[in-house]
Order: C-alpha cells, then structure tokens, then sequence
C-alpha cells in the first residue's frame, strides 16, 4: 500500500498517468493497476478517466491528498531521523562524593565520553549517604562514595585503597569536620572518637572550602592524600586510619541498556589507574597517566 500511496500522490500532482510512470520509473500500466487497487482497498474513486491520458481527481482525492502527503513526508522524515545515532542516545547520572567527584573521576571522563559516544553523561556532587540514596531511588545510575554502607539493594563493589592523612598545623586548636552524612566525616570522627580528642569544631559543609581554610592556615583535618598539595602541610595518621575504600555503586533498575559496560569499563580504568600511580609515584616519576 506504501507504493500506492506513493503513486497516487504523484498522480494527484501531474494529472497525467504517463508523467506519473516517467517520474515514478514504472510503465503506465503499472500506475494505473496500482491506482485501481488503492481505490478498491479504499473503496472510492480517487480519478474520473477521460479518454486514455486525460482524469481529474474525484473530491475523495482532493481530500486525501493533503493526509497522505503528511504521513509519507513524516515516515520519510522518520526514516532519516532513524539513521542518525545521536538520536538514540542514552542518558546516565554519575553521582559521586566530593573526593570522587574532585580527584577520580575527571582522571578518566574525556577518555569514558569517547568510549560512550551514543551516551549523555550528568555528574553530580554530593555526600556519600546522598550518593547511595540517589542510586537507591533510581536518580542515579552509578556511584563513587568512599564511606562504608550497608547497601544491600544496589550493587557495591571497591575499586581502589585511598590513604587518609592529617592535614594541616598539628597544633592547630580548630579541627575541621564536614557536614553529616559526609564520608570524610565518618572517618574524622572515627579518630577523635579512638583518642579521645574533644577539640574546637567548625563545621564546613564543601570539601574545597575546608582544604582552603587549611591552607590559610584555619583548623586541620583528615583528609584523602588525593587532596593534598604543595602548599598544604600534613602528616600520616600512623597504624590507626592510614586507608579507606572507595566504593562504585549501581542500581538494579536502570533501563539504560550500556550502564553495565559503563560500570565495568569505569571500575577497571580507576583500577588501573591508581595501580599505574601508584608504580610511576614508586619511581619518583610525576607525569599523568591519562593526557
């Protein structure tokens, strides 16, 4: 029925059976068997014949003309659409902690969007109970957190040991702690809790914002190693604290199709990356891994 349509349209157009077969490639005799058997699918009259060449479309076809001519431009339309890609990407939402966010995952994401082309990527920054939360109730599709959880009903797994450090003026009288919920905090409290140390607490609910404050000389604090610069001063925590995990998470519930392989393919390079680092910071050697 599509090349009947497709022929009537034309016909419509030339009024003439012959143009129509010349547009169209066909014989004439085939344009006129296929109008015939569009008007018995129809059953209507879509051309009165006067004569062998001369016919004049019937109101049936001035009124269906319009209509056809709509749905062949909108399937042709689709069809080409159909052939572009871009139009079938996917969406993922990377959540991840502020220790993930800053110092992990931009190691790897222009290297992630090349491998993921047909993929729209959305980071978001936020505490690691608001991660787990977020890919708990489907907002999420992947995790970075580095505080332990007891998250039976997503996928957990740990990708990498992250050294923790105290940073900061050892005699400082302030101690720096995040906000709740904040895996950094856990494990700041963690250390005040096991030596019993009560000192002045600010509260700084950013990440960035506390290693400034330390960098200005305001309070200490434990701190992931990744977030330690040259100005900074900081010393190890010895045998109590010196590690902790980072985790990736995911849900069950995704209907992207590639977040298996974007989970697997994210897991293994920040594996691999911290595993080359860690060879080349061996080695005295500084130069990035990934360029």
């Amino acid at each position: 029925m599509f090349e009947w349509i497709q022929t009537f349209l034309v016909v419509y157009e030339t009024q003439n059976f012959s143009i129509a077969a010349e547009r169209l490639f066909i014989s004439q005799p085939t344009v006129s068997s296929q109008i015939k058997k569009l008007e018995d699918r129809l059953e209507i009259q879509l051309f009165l014949r006067n004569g062998k060449q001369k016919i004049t479309a019937t109101k049936e076809a001035d009124f269906l003309y319009p209509k056809f001519l709509a749905v062949m431009n909108e399937l042709f339309t689709s069809v080409a659409q159909a052939a572009k890609k871009d139009n079938f990407k996917e969406n993922c939402v990377i959540a991840c902690s502020h220790t993930t966010a800053i110092y992990l995952l931009p190691k790897v994401m222009k290297s992630l969007v090349e491998t993921f082309p047909l993929i729209d990527f959305s980071i978001n920054m936020m505490n690691s109970n608001e991660v787990a939360l977020a890919v708990q109730a489907g907002h999420a599709d992947i995790g970075l957190l580095e505080k332990p959880l007891a998250t039976n009903d997503i996928r957990k797994e740990i990708i990498l040991e992250d050294q923790l450090v105290l940073a900061g003026d050892a005699e400082a009288a302030h101690w720096l702690i995040r906000e709740e919920d904040s895996g950094i905090r856990f494990f700041n409290e963690l250390y005040l809790n096991e030596f019993d140390l009560h000192p002045q607490i600010i509260y700084v609910n950013n990440n960035e914002l506390l290693l400034q404050l330390i960098r200005e000389g305001v309070g200490k604090s434990i701190v992931s190693s990744l977030s330690i610069t040259e100005d900074m001063k900081w010393q190890p925590l010895g045998n109590f604290l010196q590690k902790r995990d980072i985790f990736i998470v995911a849900g069950h519930s995704s209907t992207n199709s590639l977040l298996p392989d974007v989970y697997d393919w994210l897991k293994q390079k920040l594996k691999t990356f911290f595993h080359e680092k860690e060879i080349k910071q061996r080695k005295g050697e500084n130069n990035e891994i990934f360029d």
